[in-house]
């Protein structure tokens, strides 16, 4: 099954668990119902990324980003009166930059998340163009490679290239996924990749279609909405941060898994991490030729 909740309406929301790879074996079967899982997390983290300075990273002090400056314009047009509150709480002398950075950070949350809103209801309006908000967070979609003769070994990343092909694994307990990984640099993290309710906590809202068999929610394979991604420095001496992997579990609904083989696909995601306007990248692939058992 997969999630029936659309982006941004669940803000609490929480990956129901995470889990070393003897532990999935053992509880896996408890699972085989859920949209998706975290994993394989390696939690020894740092308390913030080796490189976590943004030319949008809000604090108390700095003044209104420009994604905020964007949203109070477009706001005003759509809607004078409304424009006006905006103008007193995320405007450039607004509330939202008086407080403290945890403050800041979901003033600059709400005007990224409904500038996209603004810009989707409202295409044609100039104001509301969402296009060019800039951002030093970088990251890549990725795949969890895994080891088809030990099952116990952990996942290696691997970049998806566009056009790459990415298997659907069949773990020891018959449950079949997509397993997705990301990596990226320039965002604070967690000091615990599983401290689900820090507000630092990165997350993402992603979906992934496959022709022929979106079947979900919104007309998609899969959809996940606010889902924490903890990541952990990987120690390049680049600064680099990994996430390994979000696990989007075929629907139920796909009756012949066989036949997600060899077809195109495509993955959505958008990252938002602490104080910093979302990142979003969108990668085709084709789902690889045979189901890989692991």
């Amino acid at each position: 099954m997969t999630s029936l909740i659309s982006p941004r309406e669940a803000p609490g929301a929480r990956p129901p668990g995470v889990f070393t790879e003897r532990w999935r074996a053992a509880v896996l079967p408890l699972l085989a119902g859920i949209a998706c899982l975290a994993c394989e997390l390696r939690v020894h983290n740092e308390t913030a990324s080796e490189s976590d300075s943004s030319s949008e990273a809000t604090s108390a002090g700095d003044g209104a980003p420009e994604v905020c400056l964007r949203y109070v314009a477009c706001l005003k047009e759509v809607d004078a009166a409304a424009g006006a509150e905006a103008e007193a709480t995320h405007g450039a002398e607004g509330s939202c930059w008086s407080g403290n950075e945890e403050e800041a950070a979901d003033c600059l949350a709400l005007c990224d998340a409904q500038l996209r809103n603004y810009a989707a209801a409202f295409p044609d309006l100039t104001a509301c163009e969402d296009e060019g908000i800039v951002s030093d967070v970088e990251f890549e979609i990725g795949q969890a490679v895994f080891d088809p003769v030990d099952p116990f070994l952990p996942p290696v990343y691997a970049k998806l290239e566009a056009g790459g092909t990415l298997p659907v694994v069949r773990g020891g307990q018959g449950l079949l996924m997509l397993a997705f990984s990301l990596r990226g640099k320039n965002f604070v993290i967690t000091e615990d990749p599983n401290d689900w309710d820090n507000p630092k906590m990165p997350h993402v809202d992603m979906w992934v279609d496959i022709e022929g068999h979106n079947v979900g929610f919104g007309g998609h394979f899969a959809r996940l909405n606010n889902y924490s991604v903890g990541f952990y420095p990987i120690g390049d001496g680049m600064g680099t941060l990994e996430h390994m992997y979000i696990a989007i579990i075929v629907p139920d609904a796909i009756a012949d898994p066989q036949t997600l083989t060899n077809k195109p696909g495509l993955v959505h995601i958008e990252l938002s991490t602490f104080g910093e306007p979302a990142s979003i990248q969108e990668l085709e692939f084709v789902v690889a030729p045979e189901i890989q058992e692991y």
